[in-house]
């Protein structure tokens, strides 16, 4: 495929977008209230380091996906237990994906659909997609991104016209630090999802500017979350925003003329950075299974499999909605996807290692 200096960028601003715009604001509201903007800036900042150690990763071989040539670092004893972990935290991912749209759609506007129709119909969605395959999700990417760049700003801009920019003081004299470190672990786990990048090459290949990329793609993301909580927090106050789950729909139901009617288009763009999410996901779980099982040029059923598995696992989540919610915007949960983050650092520092002893090899005499 052709590759622009900036698709990357693009790509990684859908997919790290997806999780954060629909499902970050309200846990922040109830912990860290006025000093949300803080956790956002503190999490993206320690998501950084994260980024530095994957970059360094991938320009070990650019050309390949870490999947195929992490061997190399590390022993196959080590590097298929890792590949197996990070399979079964992708189809995880993919199966809450799935559970929590599918939450939001029942809640919000099929309220007497079935759960298990929505979540087939979504998980249907999302393996279509993933059979897609990466090429073709990247160049969707492309034309979502300007879309919903545009959107998030004009909805943020309409909305802060209402909102009560007295409460702005309250931003800098509150002294809730206490939460504020907590939920800076939490935002990161959402803006550290750095791993899933390993697996692009060769479509997408690593290179000096691809830190740069990345780094402004959550840069993006982290001004589209601010926006979307400061709107939240100062049209309902931190009272009432916390007892919201999707404060945003809220504030569009509210509204009058074209913009109280344009929640359907801010849900289909939604909608659409989601099942990319999901879909890069599924893509993942079948690098990965294709590595542990050897097997090539079998994308589609693999897709189909995993993808089946995820729906599986979403129905499962779906019996009981109130313990989904809490381990989802757990704590332990949180530490889960953070020590996906650190597998990169691991591989880092045995690459370091590989290279001092190739220099502390002997050369053979020319003699």
């Amino acid at each position: 495929m052709r590759n622009t200096p900036w698709q990357l960028f693009r790509f990684g601003f859908i997919y790290l977008n997806a999780i954060p715009t629909g499902f970050l604001v309200s846990p922040l509201l109830h912990n860290s209230a006025y000093l949300g903007w803080l956790a956002i800036l503190g999490g993206y900042a320690m998501s950084l380091f994260f980024l530095w150690f994957t970059v360094r990763l991938g320009l070990w071989d650019p050309q390949r996906p870490w999947v195929d040539f992490g061997d190399k670092l590390v022993t196959k004893w080590i590097h298929f237990p890792i590949v197996a972990l990070i399979l079964f935290w992708s189809i995880n991912y993919a199966a809450m994906d799935i559970e929590s749209f599918t939450l939001f759609f029942s809640t919000n506007y099929m309220r007497e659909s079935p759960q298990w129709m929505v979540i087939l119909v979504v998980g249907f969605v999302i393996i279509i997609t993933a059979r897609w395959g990466l090429e073709t999700m990247i160049y969707i990417s492309d034309g979502l991104f300007i879309v919903i760049v545009v959107t998030i700003v004009a909805i943020n801009v309409f909305f802060f016209q209402d909102a009560h920019s007295e409460m702005m003081i309250a931003f800098i004299r509150h002294r809730n630090y206490d939460s504020v470190i907590k939920d800076s672990l939490f935002c990161l786990t959402f803006f550290a999802e750095w791993i899933v990048f390993l697996f692009l090459a060769p479509y997408l290949k690593f290179d000096r500017r691809s830190f740069r990329n990345l780094a402004a793609a959550g840069i993006l993301v982290v001004l589209a979350s601010l926006f979307q909580w400061a709107t939240a927090i100062l049209n309902f106050g931190p009272y009432l925003g916390r007892e919201m789950q999707y404060p945003l729909i809220e504030l569009m139901r509210s509204a009058s003329g074209i913009l109280g009617n344009s929640d359907p288009l801010v849900i289909g763009l939604w909608s659409s950075s989601l099942f990319l999410h999901s879909a890069f996901l599924i893509q993942v779980g079948v690098r990965c299974l294709a590595t542990l099982l050897k097997l090539k040029d079998m994308d589609g059923p693999l897709i189909v499999i995993l993808g089946g598995t995820a729906i599986v696992l979403a129905y499962q989540y779906a019996q009981d909605p109130i313990q989904f919610l809490e381990s989802f915007n757990s704590f332990g949960m949180a530490m889960f996807f953070l020590l996906m983050e650190f597998i990169p650092i691991f591989y880092w520092i045995a690459a370091m290692f590989r290279k001092r002893k190739r220099r502390r090899k002997p050369q053979p005499n020319s003699s």
